[in-house]
């Protein structure tokens, strides 16, 4: 397995779409795509891992996320089309240019990542800083890391194991067990 990552900035204007940015500044880029042997594919497919969540987000705090840039959006194209058009029209127009662009943000600032992201032609992610970049690099390659492992894992899902539990003594017996209780209260 290997983690595939190109790095790109874009240096905005005074405006990007994706993602919104009003004012100068650089958006950083990471594509970042897993690069599967014959064998770990195989295993993905055979254990239905493709839909497996490798980060798990809030979807409703992505949703908000999404929707805050789409509303500006929304409102912008009401006045725009209000002035053209009238309110009848602008209405309609204003509620699509909300709802399309609350998808569009959606998909692309989401948190949530998926095997099928890094896996079907890899996912870009977009960063404000390079640290966000780093960070973003950094945590990609300890779930891809995982996910690895896991695959590692399948491959012996079948086979018997045997693991030695080494008796503790009386004091740290006792520690283990009320820890444990305490978990279970």
């Amino acid at each position: 397995m290997n983690l595939l990552l190109k790095r790109s900035q874009n240096a905005s204007a005074w405006f990007s779409l994706v993602p919104l940015r009003i004012g100068k500044g650089v958006i950083f880029q990471l594509h970042a795509e897993l690069e599967l042997d014959t064998e770990e594919f195989a295993l993905l497919h055979q254990y239905r891992f493709a839909d497996t969540h490798l980060v798990v987000s809030d979807p409703m705090d992505d949703l908000r996320r999404a929707f805050r840039p789409a509303l500006f959006l929304g409102l912008l194209g009401f006045v725009v089309v209000w002035i053209v058009a009238n309110v009848m029209t602008a209405i309609p127009a204003a509620f699509l240019v909300t709802l399309v662009m609350t998808v569009v943000y959606f998909r692309t600032l989401r948190e949530q990542i998926k095997v099928s992201d890094l896996t079907e032609g890899g996912r870009t992610f977009y960063c404000d800083s390079i640290i966000a970049l780093i960070h973003k690099e950094a945590y990609l390659e300890f779930i891809s890391g995982y996910l690895r492992q896991v695959l590692e894992s399948a491959k012996h899902w079948d086979d018997r194991e045997a693991i030695a539990i080494p008796p503790l003594d009386k004091a740290a017996a006792k520690e283990a067990v009320l820890k444990t209780r305490v978990f279970h209260v």
